[in-house]
């Protein structure tokens, strides 16, 4: 009776384990829309939408003439093709089965690190400890940990003294995969490739790089939540669904805080920005990480984020305001956006966030210009440009890696002739 007892505990404890492993929310069925806006008539009434019909926007609403795209379950997308015919509402169906698409992309935790599929954060944590563990001009360390207790890594690649360094930042949004995902294959590239000219950029500058901001936004979408956005903070406000959790992180840094943004101020919402600026463990490291540096040090800020292929340059909170040296950081954000073009012919639009995408304010991106004065800060949306979103395949990684690498290399030698490492 002992025996079976135990046995029986045993299965229970095995059956129980699975369940929790299986916890993850599925889309089965669940489409995809794209929409056009056109005019402020149209925008009013689509922002309503989500009040009396279950629907994920994918994207903060900023204004007319663009698309957005809503994640709609089966149960109600009948409601949802009926309410935009009815408000005239341009659509069309960009993934018919969403959790197709996910299958596609799905990993074997116990596989190699690789740029061909994506990985959980200890795969990515481990492959990083290796490099750190055979190289010696790495200089590797916990920067803090999030709210959760994760530790948020950083890795300092530096061949010379005296070089300037290049920051590089990834995944401060958690569904943004293609994020981390490139962010590790640069790092990969720079410490592994036998290429002469990035070898000749590793001997001349500095890189820096933080492949994860947001560790526990990042595992909650790999256990739970494939769709979710901010950090895991408890923000203090619940709904009707219960307790509200996270603040989009990259809308909670101490520059021009709150002066735009749809959604930010909505706690359950996934564009949140917090009750006040700075509130985020994670952030508050990463600022200081960033201080703990000589002033000038740091001259090029880039933050990897996922999709429409932009160069978004500061500011975001204004599309009538721009920078000092606007038109020096247009040009190297062009010779970006002409260096990735000639792998693949992905096209990158460049320009201020505020003007080309919508106004939204407290990015790191302009925090790390507006406070830390670095000369060359932006925000890099990858691929691509709607068909896929932000669930791009991970048979795309590698070429997503390619032809940012490209770039990144075409960026650094022109920031180099605009004077931008003096």
């Amino acid at each position: 009776m002992k025996v079976s007892a135990l046995v029986i505990a045993l299965l229970s404890l095995v059956v129980l384990a699975t369940a929790r492993k299986q916890m993850a929310t599925r889309y089965d069925n669940f489409k995809v829309y794209k929409a056009f806006i056109r005019d402020v008539e149209q925008l009013e009434e689509f922002k309503k939408i989500h009040h009396h019909i279950h629907i994920h926007m994918l994207h903060d609403i900023g204004g007319v003439n663009r698309s957005y795209e809503v994640v709609v379950g089966p149960a109600h997308q009948k409601a949802f093709e009926t309410t935009l015919h009815y408000l005239d509402i341009e659509f069309e169906i960009t993934i018919e089965d969403l959790q197709a698409l996910l299958d596609e992309s799905a990993y074997d935790p116990d596989a190699a690190m690789d740029w061909v599929t994506y990985h959980p954060l200890d795969k990515i944590y481990d492959w990083v400890d290796e490099q750190c563990a055979a190289h010696d001009y790495l200089d590797c360390k916990v920067i803090g940990h999030s709210y959760e207790g994760r530790p948020i890594k950083s890795v300092r690649l530096s061949k010379r003294e005296g070089n300037k360094a290049i920051l590089i930042e990834g995944n401060i949004h958690a569904m943004e995969w293609i994020s981390s995902a490139t962010v590790t294959y640069i790092l990969n590239q720079l410490i592994n490739s036998n290429d002469a000219e990035l070898q000749r950029l590793t001997e001349e500058y500095d890189w820096i790089v933080v492949p994860m901001v947001n560790p526990d936004g990042f595992v909650y979408t790999h256990e739970v939540e494939r769709l979710w956005r901010k950090n895991r903070r408890p923000n203090g406000y619940s709904n009707s669904s219960g307790l509200c959790y996270g603040i989009d992180m990259n809308r909670n840094f101490d520059f021009h805080w709150s002066g735009a943004g749809w959604g930010i101020e909505d706690p359950c919402d996934h564009w949140f920005n917090g009750e006040q600026p700075n509130t985020e463990i994670e952030i508050l490291q990463l600022q200081d990480f960033v201080s703990s540096f000589d002033e000038g040090y740091i001259r090029a800020y880039m933050a990897f984020h996922a999709y429409g292929q932009y160069i978004l340059l500061p500011y975001g909170h204004s599309n009538t305001e721009f920078p000092p040296n606007y038109d020096q950081m247009m040009r190297i954000a062009a010779a970006f956006a002409e260096g990735a073009l000639d792998s693949y012919g992905s096209e990158f639009t460049y320009g201020a966030s505020g003007l080309l995408n919508y106004p939204v304010s407290g990015a790191a991106k302009d925090w790390a210009y507006g406070v830390k004065n670095i000369p060359f800060t932006c925000t890099v949306e990858l691929r691509d440009k709607g068909t896929f979103g932000f669930f791009l395949p991970s048979n795309q990684i590698t070429e997503v890696g390619v032809e940012v690498t490209e770039g990144l290399k075409s960026l650094v030698v022109k920031a180099a002739e605009e004077g931008i490492f003096d």
